[in-house]
């Protein structure tokens, strides 16, 4: 039977607290990222609660979802009378750069001030539409600026605003629709949402003004002067043709 001298096992001793110093790192780098995770998932759970929450993001998730709808726009009406029925065409108007707008009358009211000046404004539900996209688009730059900064990720952000990526993104053969979104990335672009473009492009949607998500909506306008109109106010050329 072979003996092992005192060096021996005091070399042993040190392997075996080494190899134990080794494993207990290990146990508490693991405990430090699992909390780290957890600490995180909350985080953004709670950040969506709120950013669901909201009622003017709760509106613009059902101007998104919907064609034509009979929704609580107004605000400041009474109950009975803030309730308004939205279309897509209503949408568009209301989400065109307000250098877009004119003096006719035909899709937009005057505001005389005190001075005797008249300005060409949105009209209410208009602007209530403006308002509440405002809601969604100042939600998803601050999500972006966490995903920018590793707080949290895509893939964690996915499962709670994916659908809505995708559904102002995703291709659609509907003239209405193609315009709605057309509008609304004109929208995002001119008022300089730029972190929204840095989401969408993250999850794989570029909705620059360059585009082919972006100059594809425009194609399949009906209205095409409108088209080149909306391309115009972000720097695209855009060609008028006939539909």
């Amino acid at each position: 039977m072979t003996y092992l001298n005192p060096d021996q096992i005091t070399y042993l001793l040190k392997v075996a607290g080494g190899v134990g110093s080794l494993i207990g790192l290990g146990i508490v780098v693991s405990t430090y990222y699992r909390n780290e995770r957890w600490k995180r998932a909350e985080f953004l759970a709670i950040e969506m609660k709120e950013f669901f929450a909201a009622l003017r993001v709760q509106k613009a998730l059902v101007l998104i979802d919907w064609g034509e709808r009979r929704i609580d726009l107004l605000e400041d009406g009474a109950p009975t009378r803030s309730s308004v029925i939205v279309t897509r065409a209503m949408q568009v108007r209301g989400l065109r750069p307000h250098v877009l707008l004119v003096g006719d009358g035909s899709d937009s009211e005057m505001v005389v001030t005190e001075d005797g000046s008249r300005h060409d404004t949105f009209r209410h539900p208009e602007a209530a539409i403006r308002d509440c996209y405002d809601a969604f688009l100042d939600g998803l730059e601050r999500f972006s600026s966490y995903v920018k900064t590793g707080l949290i990720d895509i893939s964690s952000l996915r499962p709670y605003i994916g659908y809505w990526i995708d559904s102002i993104a995703s291709p659609t053969s509907n003239a209405e629709d193609a315009a709605w979104c057309a509008a609304l990335l004109t929208y995002i672009s001119f008022y300089q949402f730029d972190g929204v473009v840095w989401l969408f492009n993250a999850f794989g949607k570029d909705i620059a003004p360059e585009s082919s998500i972006y100059l594809t909506f425009l194609s399949r306008m009906v209205d095409q002067q409108l088209a080149s109109d909306l391309a115009g106010t972000v720097g695209q050329a855009y060609p008028r043709t006939t539909p």
